[in-house]
């Protein structure tokens, strides 16, 4: 599986989204990306990617582009 699979499949499994709705994925248009949300998307990956998100990065994470710029902050290739 490559990097952007694991992190497309961190969203069906984090957020019970449909494959075809992730990349337009926001906070604002997901239902269960609340505070709960978040944290279950943040733990899958976590796992996936063997990285811990900091503190500013958690406030920052409000968007699947959001999420693709942190994990290239982690020098994870996509």
């Amino acid at each position: 599986m490559t990097n952007i699979e694991k992190y497309k499949n961190a969203f069906v499994e984090g957020l019970e989204i449909p494959m075809e709705e992730v990349e337009n994925a926001t906070m604002d248009s997901v239902d269960k990306w609340d505070s709960i949300g978040q944290m279950s998307l943040i733990a899958v990956i976590e796992d996936a990617f063997g990285f811990e998100f900091e503190p500013d990065e958690v406030m920052a994470f409000n968007s699947y582009a959001a999420g693709l710029d942190i994990l290239k902050n982690h020098n994870i290739e996509l």
